[in-house]
């Protein structure tokens, strides 16, 4: 038995509509449906004004139907309950689904102005009795089973996706469409004190980060508990990704600071769908960076990115560790491992992008194409127990001109000439290579500086193997 939104046929608004059958539905158990014509107004969109609250046990069926933001509207279109209560952590919500059947998109329509005050490029906000996650497309905090599944998601004005304190949860077959032309166009943020969660299949096109799971003390992150590990991110599946970034950022993002811990994290089939060429630039540039705000806090639009418009890459296949956007200190030793990559094809400037800490982990089947610079990149910090193996360029894979002298101050990236792997001061233990197959156009296997053994097998550099234990 279901709910018909199309019952509620005389309340003032479509948010109103959906959210009087979430009520009524609260009470008999029963699940909602949004079909695909809004029979109040004929329409087949429908306009979303104000967040829509789901109950435990709330189940919303979108059936062909296709959900907008209102314009000049701040909130989000989905979320939990109790998403913003103050005592969130004292009552965790259950088993909320929402699951599209065709095609069921929710878009975030015209963008509100609203950005996040990064304080590099804008330090005002226009909305400053808001707080920007309000701009997520949906926002679930203290969940427990939550269920998102069939979902196109367009136009996103903030993050599409962010989880905090979620658990036991599925996430699949997302889609998105993202033209970059605003900043922070994340896909899915796995955020502090999430574990145990499924996150697969996913496609399309971000403006920034496609996953990302982020454990830092950060002002705009919240609160996920009343004890430091509560923060921790753990357990967490991501499988079945073809997509790529227009933003300049990462295909898949981990990131710990302030204590937080990441460990146990499986990431498995990763592809970098974006169209390339030897005339692309070195990546995409990131609007974070170049749009800026007025004194009121408006936005200058530089420009608008439109994917599969030319050839793009992102700066990483899979970065784990940055050495900023921490509050009071960075990751230490420890504090992340258990990472467990394998098979990633991509043509982003580094494949793997390392720094801060990492401990007790693999990578495998790493694919280098088109112009695919660095298979792995070691910045500042201690890796011990890490292991790589079958790591391989494509014949004819070409680094382009702008990757041999690579200097980005802000986050401390430093790395000189065409090597494969590169260190950038970095401290190493036990830590492997086996089975690597080298790019033709590389002038180096290894390059860089840093401290400590690396232990290789089976290296072959053009025409000479080297084989070394």
């Amino acid at each position: 038995m279901y709910i018909d939104v199309n019952e509620f046929i005389n309340c003032k608004t479509d948010s109103e509509m959906i959210q009087s059958a979430l009520d009524k539905a609260s009470q008999t158990g029963e699940s909602i449906v949004i079909p695909k014509i809004n029979k109040r107004t004929g329409k087949d969109i429908w306009d979303i004004t104000e967040t829509i609250h789901l109950y435990d046990g709330s189940t919303v069926i979108l059936q062909n139907c296709h959900l907008r933001l209102a314009d000049d509207t701040v909130c989000n279109m989905f979320a939990n309950k109790n998403a913003r209560m103050d005592n969130v952590f004292e009552k965790k919500q259950r088993d909320i689904t929402i699951k599209g059947i065709g095609k069921a998109i929710l878009d975030g329509g015209k963008h509100n102005g609203f950005y996040e005050n990064n304080g590099i490029a804008r330090n005002v906000s226009k909305y400053p009795d808001h707080h920007i996650s309000e701009n997520c497309m949906v926002f679930f905090r203290n969940v427990e089973h939550l269920v998102i599944d069939n979902i196109t998601v367009m136009n996103q004005r903030y993050w599409a996706m962010p989880l905090y304190a979620v658990s036991y949860s599925h996430i699949s077959n997302i889609h998105f469409e993202s033209a970059s032309n605003v900043p922070n166009q994340d896909g899915i943020d796995v955020l502090k004190g999430s574990h145990d969660i499924i996150i697969e299949n996913i496609t399309g096109c971000t403006g920034d980060n496609v996953i990302a799971l982020l454990a830092t003390d950060d002002p705009i992150y919240c609160k996920s508990g009343e004890n430091m590990h509560d923060g921790d991110i753990y357990n967490i599946t991501i499988r079945n990704v073809m997509v790529y970034g227009v933003g300049g950022c990462a295909l898949i993002r981990l990131l710990n600071h302030d204590g937080f811990k990441i460990y146990n994290i499986r990431i498995d089939n990763v592809i970098e769908t974006s169209p390339w060429s030897e005339n692309d630039s070195p990546v995409a540039q990131n609007p974070d960076l170049i749009i800026k705000n007025d004194k009121d806090g408006n936005i200058y639009h530089e420009r608008h990115l439109i994917p599969g418009e030319k050839g793009y890459r992102c700066e990483a296949a899979i970065l784990i560790g940055e050495s900023y956007w921490y509050n009071t200190s960075k990751a230490q030793p420890g504090d992340t491992f258990g990472i467990s990559v394998s098979n990633v094809m991509t043509h982003a400037r580094y494949a793997l992008f390392l720094n801060n800490t990492l401990l007790d982990s693999s990578f495998d089947n790493i694919r280098l194409f088109g112009n695919g610079f660095m298979a792995v990149y070691f910045g500042e910090g201690n890796m011990e127990n890490v292991r790589f193996s079958n790591i391989t360029y494509d014949k004819d894979c070409k680094p382009l001109k702008d990757d041999e002298h690579i200097c980005i101050e802000w986050n401390n990236t430093k790395s000189d000439g065409l090597s494969c792997v590169y260190f950038n001061g970095t401290e190493v233990e036990n830590v492997r290579f086996e089975n690597m197959r080298c790019g033709r156009f590389m002038e180096n296997v290894f390059g860089g500086n840093g401290k400590g053994n690396v232990v290789c097998k089976d290296i072959e550099s053009g025409d000479l193997p080297i084989n070394q234990t």
